[in-house]
């Protein structure tokens, strides 16, 4: 369902989710595909001069030669294309993509008037931030070694994916469509009204945590929604994502949002003030001092002996079994 801005607020309080359209003018749009464009024409002959691939598919379109980058390697390329550090081990050759596009998407202004409506003013761009591009499913069930990012995504809260300290955490997630998200290549789906209730215990099901499915509420609601439209999440909220029937990619940012000051459940990682009207002078305005304060963490993470604990869950609750 969609609503005008005036209900945001209350829709959104009892539902638990939002769906607002046009949240990227088609020139964004078109900054971020350019940017993994050339991203993708850097990485694939690198890909193939290093053996990960067996050829480096000059010849296809975007969307197809992604596909078979990620299909046809044994190896999980996809942190790569991530605007996060991976959920692993940290080392120097650890890699991630943050580009002035992704830094501008982030800080889009339409995203934060929407942000504004449902926590206030103070506004911190959290690091749990993903890029997810899904090709059809039957390309990349071979590559056991792929990154959950490009796979179905199964029943989670976002919440539940982050450590306790951030429960009382004030976060909203913004699934941003880059290209149409349907039925047919994988849209979310969500179980409305699910964050009036506790987070569910997880279960481990390979990369992921996941819910339980004899834990679901009710039935579930695909939201298929259009490019440049996103679908805003309480972190409570029970979702997971259709497979990827289609033949073509499926292409979507998650990014969060929470009030200035609240942990982040991933503190370790740098996040950065967006907007705040009692204090403009602390948003941050440097691209290059962002990029900076990426790297910074991934020196600190690769002299830890250990990364701190990602989640709460161990896989030993009896729903598990």
């Amino acid at each position: 369902m969609k609503v005008g801005h005036t209900d945001q607020h209350a829709f959104f309080t009892e539902n638990g989710y939002l769906v607002v359209e046009d949240l990227l003018e088609k020139d964004e749009i078109q900054a971020l595909v350019d940017d993994y464009g050339q991203l993708l024409k850097t990485l694939a002959p690198q890909f193939y001069a290093e053996g990960k691939i067996p050829a480096a598919f000059e010849d296809l379109p975007f969307e197809a030669r992604l596909t078979a980058v990620l299909s046809e390697s044994t190896e999980n390329l996809f942190a790569h294309f991530d605007i996060s550090l991976p959920n692993a081990t940290i080392t120097n050759e650890t890699p991630f993509h943050l580009s002035k596009s992704i830094f501008n998407m982030i800080k889009n202004p339409r995203i934060l008037d929407v942000i504004e409506t449902l926590i206030g003013s103070e506004i911190y761009a959290s690091p749990i931030q993903h890029v997810r591009i899904k090709p059809p499913q039957t390309k990349i069930e071979r590559n056991q070694q792929q990154s959950s990012l490009v796979q179905r995504t199964g029943w989670h809260q976002d919440q539940g994916v982050a450590r306790e300290e951030s429960d009382d955490t004030e976060m909203i997630t913004v699934w941003l469509a880059i290209t149409d998200a349907t039925l047919e290549n994988g849209c979310l789906q969500i179980i409305p009204k699910s964050h009036h209730g506790e987070i569910a215990p997880h279960c481990p099901v390979g990369a992921q945590m996941i819910i339980p499915e004899k834990l679901l509420d009710s039935a579930p609601k695909p939201i298929p929604i259009k490019a440049g439209s996103a679908l805003l999440l309480h972190r409570r909220t029970k979702h997971a994502s259709l497979p990827n029937i289609s033949n073509r990619i499926r292409w979507s940012f998650d990014l969060r949002y929470q009030p200035i000051g609240q942990p982040t459940g991933r503190d370790e990682l740098p996040g950065m003030v967006v907007r705040s009207r009692q204090n403009p002078k602390s948003v941050q305005a440097s691209y290059e001092e962002w990029v900076q304060s990426w790297h910074n963490a991934k020196k600190e993470l690769v002299q830890q002996a250990e990364r701190p604990k990602l989640h709460r869950w161990d896989g030993n609750a009896e729903i598990c079994a």
